[in-house]
This record gives structure tokens, sequence and C-alpha cells, in this order.
């Protein structure tokens, strides 16, 4: 990561103006804070500076998502060490929207996002998404808690709704966005099954679990799609440096349909295994269940 001065909110909001994010836009962010270098006031400042070249009129939505409560029949054989998966999910804690931190790996954005005043969130246990502002209400509910990244879900009111995807100092990989193309695409490969979320139960008992449909998704080609994207160099897309950090803003109903397209042509994934915790996995083109 290059060296840069430190960045003020003032200099943000300029970077996300210049990059082509308006006010009253509806968009959906992936960030890495340390992607920046230094912030003044780190992730707090970022989310306000999003919010303030936003403006009243417009929504930011950012994952919130906690694969720290997915079964752990579904960890890898070294996590557990031995332990019994059963044991362990019963004593997992159930999502609580308000209190349950987003995981680290999607980045401390989006938690201080989380914790910040009005900001919603989706009921999903496994891939909220929150979000803020006029649209936030009406794009979070309902989040099936099957077919999570489906059209029927927030990601498809998005798609819906135009909206613009930004990238701040990640990669293609985390462009949550392009799951939503994974669901309508016969490409080779391409598995349904069921997997099991964790139900809210009273405190003081153990977590109960259900089996639920879901397709088995892949980011592994994500950086791939998002570099043919560009070949074209669609209108409304843009990049830029902000501090030390790449950012890309693209029109996400674009991208979706070019990933829709490209992905039976260019992915086949008939000779990958099934993970862990899956259950009546199978193989077919047929397209998403209503």
């Amino acid at each position: 990561m290059a060296m840069t001065n430190p960045l003020t909110r003032a200099e943000l909001v300029q970077g996300f103006g210049a990059l082509g994010v308006c006010t009253g836009d509806l968009v959906i962010a992936h960030a890495s804070l340390s992607a920046f270098g230094y912030i003044v006031g780190g992730a707090h400042t970022l989310c306000l500076a999003l919010q303030s070249v936003l403006g009243a009129t417009g929504t930011l939505v950012m994952p919130g998502f906690t694969p720290q409560l997915c079964h752990p029949a579904t960890w890898s054989p070294r996590r557990l060490n031995g332990a019994d998966p059963a044991q362990l999910a019963a004593e997992m804690p159930c999502f609580d929207p308000t209190a349950t931190p987003v995981a680290r790996a999607i980045g401390r954005v989006a938690d201080c996002f989380r914790a910040m005043a009005e900001v919603q969130r989706s009921a999903h246990p496994h891939t909220s998404f929150l979000s803020h502002g006029p649209a936030a209400n009406d794009l979070l509910t309902p989040h099936p808690t099957a077919y999570r990244f489906s059209r029927a879900g927030p990601l498809g009111r998005l798609y819906q709704a135009d909206a613009k995807v930004l990238l701040l100092g990640v990669p293609w990989s985390r462009c949550t966005a392009l799951h939503l193309a994974e669901y309508d695409s016969p490409y080779p490969g391409r598995r349904w099954g069921t997997w099991s979320v964790p139900v809210s139960t009273p405190r003081g008992e153990p977590t109960r679990w259900e089996l639920v449909d879901e397709l088995l998704v892949w980011e592994g080609d994500f950086e791939l799609i998002g570099a043919n994207f560009l070949v074209s160099a669609p209108a409304g897309t843009s990049d830029a440096h902000i501090g030390a950090a790449h950012c890309r803003l693209v029109p996400m109903r674009q991208l979706v349909e070019f990933a829709r397209a490209w992905l039976p042509r260019q992915r086949d994934l008939r000779a990958y295994g099934v993970p862990p915790g899956w259950v009546g996995v199978r193989t077919d083109d047929d397209p998403l269940p209503p």
C-alpha cells in the first residue's frame, strides 16, 4: 500500500463525487478501510463521507454478513479439531440484527455502519444487508431465508432499482451483486441443495436449526468477470484512486446482465466436490424455484 497523507472526511466526499457518486443515488458499497491508508477518524469517517455525498435523498447499502453463524458441520476438519458439530451448533448464538457483529472478513467499515443511527438490517442470519436512507426498508424487507441472494431478496430489489456498485479498495471477489447472476445462469456444474440456518430461540435454550434450500455460490471467477466487464467500458463505470485505495463505481444492472451471459460460456464447476454440511445436493440447469 502506498503511503499517502491522512485523508479527511471532506477529501473523501470530494473523491466519491469525482468518482461519480451523486446526491440521491442508491449505492451498495464494499470497503476495505486499510486500503485507503490513514483516514482521520477511521471507519466512522468513511461511513459519514458516504452518507454526505449521497445526501438525505440517497440510500446506502452494505453487506452485514455473519458467516461465523454457519453450522459447524460446514467447518473444515481442522477447525473442528475432533469436536462434535451438533454440540457446537447447540451453543451457537442466534442472529440478533442489532447486536450480532458483522464478520471481520467483511470489514470494519460495514460493522461501523451497522452501529450507526437509523441503519436498518435485513433478517437473514448469514447474509443480512445493512441500509440507511429513504429506500432502506423497502430494499431490505423481506429477505427470505432460502435462496438468500436471489431476486426475491435485497439483491433483486437493488437490481430492479438500478443501484450502483461501489468497490472501495476491494477486489471483484467482494462484489456481492455477481451472486445474483449465478441464480439465473445455467452454467455447467451449477448445484442446489439444503443447508442449515439458525432459528431464533428463547434466551437460554439451545439454538435450533432448520434446513433451507440454497444455491452453492462461488466467487472463484469473479475477478475474471469484472476484468471482462471493464473491457467494454460501459456507461456509468469509473475508477480512481482515493488516498491509496483503488476505487470503482459500476452500474449493477449492466454488471449482472453481463455476468449472466458470461457464466454459461466460461464457468464449469462439474469437477467440484460437495462442501461439508450440505444435504441433497444436485447438479442441474433448472431455473431458480419461485
